[in-house]
């Protein structure tokens, strides 16, 4: 099978999988669990948080729109870059594989996951996958945004690739700020050893001072 058929038919199943597993899903699962709904980008007092939500939202769909555009005009009608097909599998590779990691990360996390930062508290996780990076599910979703791009490679994807990378830096640096102030010298020591989103990299000072994130 060519490539570009698959794409068409896998590109938009596997945003309406994502939307499910990864956050419909998981949302559920949180609140049977806890009663707490896991949508808390809008609780947040700092404004900023709330402009980089609304910002994430209108990506997704951004991606729900590239996806069905996609299925209905193909290769030609998107301007989709001819590149090697091993790149583009390559892409696909990336994104099932990035997929996975959020799902195992999410339940990893347990009660303490959300989308966005919660104003009661959570208990910090350091185990399973967060022995690794202190963020895998960022990690991942940063994986399903570059296997898209390798999978439908044009002008848009890569803009909108620099969008997403920028938006989950901003958002990251927010979630660190605020299990600072929540977890202390916890949250220092173990941001002082374990990367941000691959191993070794990304590592916070340990003398970094409460609410204040030094980079190493």
């Amino acid at each position: 099978m060519e490539v570009s058929t698959f794409t068409r038919t896998a590109l938009p199943l596997t945003t309406l999988a994502f939307f499910f597993l990864a956050m419909v899903l998981p949302s559920i699962r949180l609140r049977r669990r806890t009663g707490r709904r896991a949508f808390v980008l809008h609780q947040e007092a700092n404004p900023f948080q709330r402009v980089i939500g609304v910002t994430m939202g209108l990506f997704m769909l951004a991606v729900l729109v590239w996806s069905v555009l996609y299925a209905l005009l193909g290769d030609a009608g998107l301007g989709i870059w001819q590149v090697p097909s091993a790149l583009r599998w390559s892409g696909w590779a990336l994104v099932a594989g990035s997929f996975l990691l959020i799902v195992l990360a999410q339940m990893q996390m347990g009660a303490s996951w959300r989308i966005g930062i919660d104003r009661e508290r959570t208990e910090l996780v350091t185990s399973g996958l967060f022995t690794l990076v202190r963020n895998p599910i960022f990690t991942g979703m940063l994986g399903v945004v570059s296997g898209v791009v390798l999978a439908t490679p044009s002008a848009w994807t890569v803009m909108a690739w620099g969008h997403y990378v920028l938006l989950v830096s901003l958002q990251v640096r927010l979630e660190e700020e605020h299990l600072l102030r929540l977890h202390g010298d916890a949250y220092r020591a173990y941001a002082a050893r374990v990367g941000r989103f691959f191993p070794g990299v990304g590592h916070l000072h340990a003398r970094a001072r409460e609410g204040q994130v030094a980079h190493a």
